[in-house]
């Protein structure tokens, strides 16, 4: 057998046990991912101290900007939920406005508070809210909830500082401010379709689910105990909005100041996402935490409490930094990389269905775009031409794509609303999936429109 075949084969059966141990074994995708790695590294000859020295470059590699802003990010949605930012955001966007605005405002309010926050985190988030307008509006509860998961999908795969983005622009050496202008053209489609589209395309399936009964504190609005007054609505948008909103104008305008001195440098700093979301996190300290009568050590506690559920997350978006490097060690990527320039597949596409198949393979989203972006990367030395931003927009609406049993998602959406997996298959799965395409259709007409 020729090394080429080899490595090939090897890499087949490392992703094949990774899957396994994943969805079989139900072992955590960061150990999963952790000896499928090793193991690739072991078969091709590289023996086990440098395969596991191959894995931890890779893995310190990919969360040298992800995990910062990743944990940022989680301390900014943490403040913004419990000074009741959040809720003063969905209270004024959703109102008392007709019924046929409903979906849209929902699905803008999801996406507005998931911008900072983890898919999940914001799922549970919004879940009580989307049962006071179910109440309120005397409707179904996938009403309501299909634009609100649309939201939440929109800015987990589309926006700064979701994770998949910044491994994908991590992994890319993408520009985090231009990723966000494309982002943003690419949402509103993409919001549009699953928030208001789909539900009245799917209306004949829409009428089922036995919403979970919510009751205790527990599942309250999710307020801090002590705050005494609630942030105004600027306040709140402009805490969400202040680091997209930086690094779009950082991308913009460095393009048209000299090339050196101090004012260029202003715009790469507001243009670095780090930066940004630092900037926004110390605003949100001063005028959602202390201007709401939070004292210092309540705004430390609620940092801290918020880093805890991204814990597992990192370790994942590590670990899958860890298969990218050792991928591009034994070559599996150059040849993947070789084959796609053969079969003359443009790269935008090939990153999609890339991160299309470990979507469907492992279930995580996450996972999808860390394991898929080692074998995509290698496209850009072929083709330089290539802009990495919708590179990094077309993997991550391909691992948008199918939820189902093995994602956890899945499972969020059939419980909370009471749905058969008949019925979570015909509407949270599908609802991702015309989310997905639309997403890659989008990315394919702004490429095709800037030459990219």
């Amino acid at each position: 057998m020729d090394t080429t075949s080899f490595v090939v084969i090897s890499g087949v059966i490392s992703i094949g046990l990774l899957i396994i141990l994943i969805t079989k074994l139900k072992l955590h995708p960061f150990f999963a991912l952790l000896i499928s790695s090793v193991f690739l590294g072991m078969v091709n000859g590289m023996g086990v101290a440098k395969s596991v020295k191959t894995f931890t470059h890779g893995f310190g590699g990919q969360l040298g900007v992800t995990g910062v802003v990743i944990g940022l990010g989680a301390m900014l949605g943490g403040l913004l939920v419990q000074s009741g930012g959040g809720d003063k955001i969905a209270d004024i966007i959703i109102g008392n406005r007709k019924r046929v605005w409903m979906p849209l405002s929902v699905g803008l309010v999801s996406l507005i508070i998931g911008l900072p926050n983890l898919f999940e985190v914001t799922f549970v988030l919004m879940v009580p809210l989307v049962f006071s307008i179910v109440k309120r509006l005397n409707v179904s509860v996938l009403a309501v909830a299909i634009p609100m998961c649309a939201g939440l999908m929109t800015a987990h795969a589309l926006l700064p500082p979701g994770p998949a983005t910044i491994i994908a622009a991590t992994a890319y050496n993408a520009n985090i401010g231009e990723t966000t202008l494309y982002g943003v053209i690419i949402s509103v489609p993409v919001l549009l379709v699953g928030a208001y589209l789909f539900p009245r395309l799917m209306r004949n399936h829409m009428d089922v689910g036995t919403p979970l009964d919510l009751t205790g504190p527990a599942h309250g609005s999710g307020k801090a105990a002590n705050v005494t007054r609630q942030p105004s609505l600027g306040v709140a948008l402009t805490t969400v909005l202040i680091a997209p909103f930086l690094m779009i104008i950082g991308t913009i305008g460095i393009n048209f100041v000299p090339k050196t001195g101090l004012i260029q440098e202003i715009f790469q700093a507001i243009g670095n996402p780090i930066v940004t979301l630092g900037l926004a996190l110390i605003y949100a300290m001063i005028f959602m935490g202390r201007a709401t009568g939070l004292a210092a050590e309540e705004i430390l506690a609620i940092c801290k409490k918020s880093i805890v559920p991204i814990v597992g997350l990192l370790l994942i978006i590590g670990a899958g930094g860890g298969l990218k490097d050792m991928l591009n060690t034994i070559g599996l990527s150059d040849i993947i990389s070789h084959l796609a320039t053969e079969w003359s597949i443009p790269p935008l596409l090939f990153a999609w269905l890339i991160a299309v198949v470990f979507r469907i393979a492992l279930g995580s989203g996450t996972v999808a775009v860390s394991a898929s972006c080692g074998i995509v990367a290698s496209l850009l030395a072929a083709h330089p031409d290539t802009n990495v931003a919708l590179l990094v927009l077309s993997t991550t609406t391909g691992a948008m794509i199918f939820s189902h049993v093995s994602d956890g998602a899945f499972w969020l959406f059939k419980e909370y609303f009471g749905l058969t997996v008949p019925q979570t298959l015909r509407t949270w799965s599908l609802l991702v999936t015309v989310q997905s395409v639309v997403g890659l259709l989008c990315v394919l007409a702004l490429g095709a429109f800037i030459g990219a």
